[in-house]
């Protein structure tokens, strides 16, 4: 079958969660004894049953000492895992009394503090050193400290208890309002059918008047004349095809596709020992899958209500096969949908959207940046931002922020990355005319770092961009760059990609500022964003992906607003901009043949061993 009905789903997620604990067995030290990298280890094969904390008691060894030697037994061991146990401090080590199966943990990275780690896991000083006592003499880099409990699965319940307690005068369903030229705040109570008081509770930067273009926040929730972002009254029966209709009238009740890779067929044929065990219920693509999912329905659970019902039709879907995709959009139930999610890959969003169009049906892409999916199409919209987009926003940033202060060279790296080299030169060059300057102050290209010492200008900000994604190539010149920085005003600009290089250290960053674009970013200060980790944790014993928080994000924002205006949403998207938890939506589109790109696009820059989103967008 291709359809999957939600209720198999759940049951594949409470039946792998909940699948009891193996009793432990008693162990004895291993006789395998190797040296690796000068240091002489126990390699300990893991056995069904075995704990973290029993197979520690056996080698008389710290927890946190086998865990700083095993990254990857930080969430869960499984059977036939390999440990290395040191074996020169293993009789002089205490045992600690902690358990991976009991508690979650938290590697310390380069910077952090007691403070920061609170706030990403939502916990206080005082019960983070209940679980850490040796916390009093400081963190270490690469030490593991425990940040909450596991505990039994629960049920996944709607997230909007848990919103409603964050911010009592923000009400739990709203939309976004542009303000017009002209209009004034007694004109919004009139429109909207709101008080003065309403729009303040709910916008108290508003207390000093409104402006144009100024964003609000309204209640969706007004029973006689809800606040509509634009009027559909006058949205007539629109042409996609001259055959084709696309029908933009409110319903109470949506049918909704969603096209994931869960494989289902594949993971069936895992081993249920190994499912058992925290942390490894699917492979990678599976468990993305059902991140964004699991994000996706608890959106979804917030937002039925009396007068809005949602039925997710899921369908796994593997990119590579194009006839089962066939088969699907050519089915009966595919042309009743109201509105697609995905597929998350390019050839088979091609065949999804091309059928959907034929049928009127809105197509959303969560992940695909190429732009050539939303030509001729004007029915689709997607959701992450075209590199080429992001670099014209890094440079817009450069020209209209720097350009006055600041010594700006491109680095001519490699051949391949010539076209956004060549974008970001143009795009810089094309604003320069708003600050009445020619083509002579333009930027300076250089090759390699002995061309940004060459062209390095002494008391000034000099700043270095490095639009590349090849890694051996980033990680030498970052390292010499740092080295030449040192007493130096000197700002590293690229992609975001840049800080998840695995052996780069973050210290480089941090010292030379490295300033990126980014349409996504989640910050754990944010009480929403520390929520709905819990709400993860509490139902997958571990932390969430960043595919979790963007399957919230997609279905608050299209389906909240599907609730609000109908249809008619999928053709206005530009007219209604709205920031999620992790993702800030501000579509675009370049004519009224072509589909949506959100550019809701925000600069970021490292400072203090911390993320700070600058104020431009």
């Amino acid at each position: 079958m291709f359809k999957i009905k939600i209720t198999y789903i759940n049951f594949i997620l409470a039946f792998v969660l909940s699948l009891s604990s193996c009793v432990t067995r008693a162990q004895v030290k291993s006789s395998d004894i190797k040296t690796i990298n000068g240091k002489k280890y126990y390699i300990h094969k893991v056995e069904k049953g075995q704990s973290l904390y029993a197979i520690a008691k056996t080698y008389n060894m710290d927890v946190n000492a086998i865990l700083a030697e095993n990254d990857d037994a930080i969430d869960g061991i499984k059977n036939g895992q390999e440990l290395k146990i040191p074996f020169e401090s293993a009789l002089t080590k205490s045992v600690t009394a902690i358990d991976t199966n009991k508690y979650i943990y938290h590697r310390v990275l380069k910077g952090e503090t007691i403070y920061s780690i609170t706030k990403k896991y939502g916990i206080d000083e005082k019960k983070l050193a209940s679980y850490n006592p040796t916390l009093t003499n400081g963190l270490k880099e690469g030490e593991f400290v425990i940040v909450g409990e596991k505990r039994k699965v629960g049920t996944m319940k709607p997230i909007e208890t848990l919103t409603a307690t964050i911010n009592p005068n923000i009400p739990i369903n709203y939309t976004t309002y542009i303000v017009q030229q002209g209009e004034t705040m007694y004109g919004l109570t009139k429109k909207f059918n709101v008080t003065q008081d309403d729009i303040l509770k709910w916008n108290p930067e508003a207390k000093d008047g409104i402006k144009q273009g100024q964003v609000l926040k309204l209640a969706l929730n007004k029973s006689a004349n809800e606040p509509t972002v634009v009027s559909t009254t006058t949205v007539a029966t629109t042409q996609v095809k001259d055959t084709i209709v696309f029908n933009p009238n409110k319903k109470t009740k949506y049918e909704i596709g969603l096209f994931l890779p869960f494989k289902l067929a594949e993971s069936e044929m895992l081993n249920i020992d190994d499912l058992a065990r925290a942390k490894v219920p699917f492979p990678i693509t599976q468990s993305l899958a059902l991140d964004f999912y699991f994000g996706f329905k608890t959106a979804v659970d917030s937002l039925i209500a009396n007068d809005f019902d949602v039925k997710i039709n899921l369908y796994d879907m593997e990119d590579r096969d194009s006839a089962k995709i066939e088969t699907i959009c050519k089915s009966a139930d595919f042309k009743k949908l109201d509105v697609i999610f995905g597929p998350l890959y390019l050839s088979g969003f091609k065949i999804v959207s091309n059928y959907a169009k034929a049928s009127g049906i809105p197509v959303v892409s969560p992940v695909i940046q190429q732009n050539k999916i939303l030509y001729q199409n004007k029915l689709v919209s997607k959701v992450s931002p075209s590199v080429y987009s992001m670099i014209e926003d890094l440079s817009r940033y450069c020209s209209d922020s720097l350009m006055a202060t600041s010594n700006i060279m491109v680095v001519n790296s490699t051949p391949k990355d010539l076209s956004y080299i060549k974008a970001f030169k143009n795009e810089y060059n094309a604003n320069l005319s708003k600050h009445g300057k020619i083509l002579k102050d333009s930027i300076v290209t250089v090759k390699g770092i002995a061309g940004v010492k060459a062209a390095f200008v002494p008391n000034k900000k000099n700043v270095v961009v490095l639009l590349t994604n090849n890694q051996v190539y980033l990680q030498d010149f970052i390292t010499q760059l740092y080295s030449f920085s040192d007493k130096k005003d000197i700002v590293l600009m690229g992609f975001s990609s840049v800080s998840n290089i695995d052996n780069l250290d973050q210290e480089y960053l941090n010292k030379l500022s490295f300033h990126f674009a980014d349409a996504n970013h989640l910050d754990y200060s944010q009480p929403l964003t520390v929520q709905l980790a819990k709400h993860y944790q509490e139902f997958y014993f571990s932390n969430p992906s960043d595919y979790y928080f963007q399957g919230y994000d997609i279905a608050m924002y299209y389906l909240s607003n599907l609730k609000t205006q109908g249809p008619a949403l999928f053709l206005n998207l530009d007219k209604t901009p709205w920031q999620g938890v992790g993702t800030y939506f501000k579509f675009f589109r370049p004519d009224a043949e072509t589909g949506f790109e959100n550019r809701g696009i925000s600069i970021y820059k490292y400072s203090d061993y911390k993320l700070q989103k600058l104020g431009w967008k």
